[in-house]
């Protein structure tokens, strides 16, 4: 009884240290961070699912060809798409506060929603993550907005408002307690439903745009959905031989059989 009393108090010694709920990064994507002594990420960036699409961004911009303005507190380091026969799931690491964002220069910095584009136009798509609701909205253009009027938008809009409302994707913003470059680092994950994404078929495009309200650093990832949905027809099953091409298959055993008596004779 005591060795099994030690066993449950350790069980829930554990329970109690690991991240509360499942994280796509980690468990679905394999990429677990970690920072050396440097105070720099050194770990491997690239996903263990040979399926998903990723982008780098950590430290130096590859769209604005600079570090992120005002410093490592708003660097944008990856972003992550994969998808099964049901849902798309996004991940993205980030410096900026999720999900409440930070001060910068007398203002309020809120993260900004995540943009998808299905091949009709960039953010058609649009997915609540500064509200923290996780709407996903049919969305055009004049439907976005850069929510920091204070900052002027280096590529395009950051949050929307409006559109139509298609339902909720699942949003999970968390603290991965580690400090990089002087400023902590945060994942937000999006799972969404793929009925949400006008049901596309393996192969189809999409585009992801994230960036927080002032703009200062921004992802663009292209994707390909890779695993259909539940509703695209099954493989064809292995083509099954004709009742002719089992007679003929017997026969030729027949004729076996007889050729060894014949030459045991």
């Amino acid at each position: 009884m005591r060795m099994v009393g030690l066993a449950v108090i350790a069980a829930l010694l554990l329970t109690m240290a690991a991240p509360a709920g499942a994280s796509l990064l980690n468990d679905w994507f394999g990429v677990e961070l970690a920072v050396g002594r440097s105070g720099n990420f050194d770990h491997d960036w690239a996903p263990v699912t040979s399926t998903a699409d990723y982008f780098i961004d950590d430290n130096w911009s590859a769209h604005l060809g600079r570090p992120a303005y005002g410093g490592e507190q708003f660097d944008i380091e990856a972003m992550y798409f994969d998808d099964d026969a049901e849902n798309a799931y996004v991940a993205v690491v980030t410096s900026l506060p999720l999900p409440g964002g930070t001060f910068f220069v007398g203002e309020h910095v809120a993260p900004g929603d995540l943009g998808i584009d299905l091949g009709n136009g960039a953010w058609d798509i649009g997915v609540d993550i500064d509200g923290g609701t996780g709407e996903v909205a049919d969305t055009d253009l004049s439907n976005w907005y850069q929510s920091n009027q204070n900052f002027v938008a280096e590529r395009g809009p950051t949050n929307f408002s409006g559109g139509s409302t298609l339902g909720a994707a699942e949003v999970q913003c968390y603290d991965t307690g580690l400090m990089e470059g002087g400023f902590g680092t945060y994942v937000f994950e999006v799972t969404i439903a793929k009925s949400l994404l006008r049901d596309p078929a393996t192969g189809d495009y999409i585009g992801l745009d994230w960036t927080m309200g002032c703009r200062n650093d921004f992802v663009h990832l292209d994707g390909t959905f890779s695993r259909g949905t539940v509703d695209d027809p099954p493989p064809p099953p292995p083509p099954v031989p004709e009742p002719g091409t089992f007679m003929l298959l017997g026969t030729g055993l027949l004729g076996m059989v007889g050729f060894a008596r014949r030459r045991r004779g």
